[in-house]
């Protein structure tokens, strides 16, 4: 046990610096509570793209990053469909049709480069800490130690698990529960996050015949190929659905020759009416990599002195890309949420009672909307894959007849009601048709207390 200094400020433990790890330390620095960021690898890795869509983008306004993330990033313009034969089903400009909703669009990016950016924006580079092993995790009434490999032990108030779907966190807060809270995570809920496909990842330079700012789909049977096109790249990723889905803890690992040999079975199938994926495939710049794809949202994120965020706690299809967005907006309703506890606290530093609070507001507040999202997100993941009758029906006729303002309409309501960063301001982020809630509320705040 390390010594206690019941005098040290608040101080949060994040396990993670991937996106969401990233954005909560810069969050912390924000508002100069005290922190360590724990990362098992190294900061910024290459690792393909992600896809940041308006209420994200709003918060990286926030945080002083949109100006660097514009000079790696452009909007998306195209969203194309083709059938099984290449052939053209739709064309849409749906994301032209977002950018009206909101004043911003989809913007992709290297995973890499918004890693780097939110790095680099960190004004104490110090307080993250890569290359470290977890060995243990220790709760008690006022505190929680993590030990370190090396011997070293953290102590805080409190522990953020950003540390992704295969989170060692949310290991140890299983395992605290189990302890202290007999039967509350059930194996029901242990197996609730479920592997129902496979997906092979590729990325190479710009193809021409693809577009450079378009998002091209080619829907398929039990497979489908998905492709994210930029100025600078081209991010590719083939679907395989499983026969049937494998619960956690069942976690394949995938070797170089387990992509090529995926690869080969889809080597002739038609991406559009021009290309093959084998006219992909040999334009690959780097290993390809394939992994599981889980999908659910755990009942539980919290207990004792945890806390997860993103796809610690829940894990959408990337089909639609709303899962990283997911994660970004948990840190902005949890940190919104500690920030107010911290400030009500006579010393700064919320009781465990108060914690727990906090932790629950998060979970009532993001729950709902994460659950939406992981829904919506299975329903297109299966209309791509015409995993049955009722799907290929959907993919190849009712979304077809839709207009481009329909499903930027629908999931539009979800960005405008997404949460923003309280303490921090938004003024100057662009506006579009659809106003954002969260402004609309304080604004409705501010005249209640003017009037009192």
């Amino acid at each position: 046990m390390a010594p206690v200094d019941n005098n040290r400020p608040f101080r949060i433990i994040v396990v993670g610096a991937g996106l969401t790890g990233l954005v909560t330390a810069n969050c912390l620095q924000k508002l100069g509570i005290d922190h360590v960021v724990l990362e098992k690898g190294d900061v910024a890795p290459p690792k393909g793209g992600i896809a940041m869509w308006p209420h994200s983008i709003r918060i990286l306004y926030q945080l002083g990053v949109l100006e660097e993330l514009k000079k790696f990033s452009k909007p998306t313009i195209g969203f194309k469909g083709n059938g099984p034969d290449g052939r053209p089903v739709y064309d849409t400009q749906v994301y032209h049709c977002v950018e009206k909703n909101h004043g911003v669009s989809m913007w992709p990016v290297e995973r890499t480069d918004i890693l780097r950016i939110m790095y680099e924006n960190l004004p104490d580079k110090s307080l993250v800490k890569a290359r470290v092993k977890i060995t243990d995790v220790k709760q008690f009434p006022d505190r929680v130690e993590v030990v370190l490999e090396d011997g070293t032990v953290e102590i805080g108030d409190m522990i953020i698990g950003a540390d992704g779907v295969h989170t060692t966190t949310r290991d140890y807060m299983w395992a605290h529960a189990a302890k202290v809270s007999p039967g509350l995570i059930t194996a029901a809920e242990r197996t609730s996050l479920k592997s129902h496909s496979e997906t092979l990842i590729v990325s190479t330079p710009p193809i021409p015949e693809l577009g450079y700012r378009d998002i091209v789909i080619t829907y398929q049977n039990r497979f489908n190929f998905l492709f994210t096109c930029t100025h600078d790249a081209v991010w590719a990723v083939v679907v395989f659905l499983f026969d049937e889905p494998l619960p956690w803890p069942h976690r394949k690992r995938y070797t170089e020759e387990h992509a090529e040999a995926l690869a080969k079975l889809v080597m002739d199938k038609p991406i559009t009416d021009q290309l093959v994926f084998a006219d992909v495939w040999k334009r690959r710049r780097e290993a390809p990599r394939v992994v599981m794809l889980q999908e659910g949202v755990l009942e539980h994120w919290h207990h004792g002195r945890i806390c997860l965020v993103g796809d610690a706690a829940h894990k959408a299809h990337p089909n639609i890309a709303l899962g990283g967005n997911t994660g970004i907006e948990d840190v902005a309703c949890l940190m919104n949420h500690i920030w107010r506890a911290v400030e009500a606290s006579p010393h700064k530093r919320p009781s465990g009672t108060a914690l727990e609070a906090v932790f629950e507001a998060y979970q009532e507040e993001q729950k709902p909307r994460v659950k939406h999202i992981v829904s919506l997100s299975a329903m297109a993941a299966r209309m791509h894959t015409f995993a049955s009758v009722f799907h290929k029906f959907l993919a190849n006729w009712v979304f077809p007849a839709f207009k481009d303002h329909w499903p930027a309409d629908y999931i539009g309501q979800y960005f405008s009601s997404a949460p923003k960063l309280e303490f921090l301001s938004s003024e100057g982020f662009p506006t579009g048709k659809m106003p954002w809630l969260s402004d609309q509320k304080r604004a409705s705040e501010g005249d209640e207390i003017g009037n009192e």
